[in-house]
Order: structure tokens, then C-alpha cells, then sequence
């Protein structure tokens, strides 16, 4: 006796099946490995994108903030509404106190 195992034709045709199950398994996980791999890409390339806008958008914010610091600067104000208004600082004599206003609301 040589000991060596002979398979039935129906353990033959079970294995056959069991491989080519295992293969079809196999390649399945293939795609759906490469699908998740091009969508992970796709994200990190939108993240990517993203950021490189916010940077850009910051910038601009930063150059608004220091146009606006630059445009809101006092005497700046002062001199634009005095050469093109016409206004002048407010005097003395145009100013009430609290009480004179208690005072004019009393007095019909």
C-alpha cells in the first residue's frame, strides 16, 4: 500500500469550488480595497484644497484688518470730515451737562 490519498470526483469538484470561491472572495476584496483607497485620495485631495483656500482667505482678511486699521485711524477721520463735510470738532459752548437737561425738561 502506497498511503498516498486518492480524491472521490466529488471531493475534487468540493475543492475546485472551495478555490474558486476563495478567488472570487479574494478578488472582491481587491476592488473594494482599490475603491476605498481612490476614495481616501479623493478626500485628502479635497482637504488639500481646502485649506490651501483658507489660507488665501485669511490673507485677504489680514489685508482688509490693515486696510481698515489704516482708513479708521483718527485725525485721518478728522481731516476727511472737516475738508469734505465741513464739520469742525464740537465747542465748548454746544455741550450740556446732566443737570441743565433735568433743568430744560422741568421748565415748560
Amino acid at each position: 500500500m502506497s498511503g498516498a490519498y486518492v480524491y472521490t470526483p466529488l471531493e475534487r469538484a468540493s475543492r475546485r469550488l472551495g478555490l474558486l470561491l476563495l478567488f472570487v472572495i479574494g478578488l472582491i476584496l481587491m476592488i473594494g480595497l482599490y475603491y476605498v483607497k481612490t476614495r481616501a485620495q479623493s478626500a485628502q485631495n479635497s482637504v488639500a484644497r481646502l485649506e490651501r483656500a483658507i489660507a488665501a482667505e485669511q490673507v485677504a482678511i489680514d489685508v482688509l484688518l490693515a486696510e481698515h486699521a489704516l482708513l479708521s485711524r483718527p485725525h485721518r477721520l478728522a481731516t476727511l470730515a472737516e475738508s469734505r463735510l465741513g464739520l469742525e470738532p464740537i465747542a465748548v459752548k454746544q455741550t450740556e451737562t446732566f443737570t441743565t437737561l433735568n433743568d430744560d425738561r422741568a421748565a415748560p
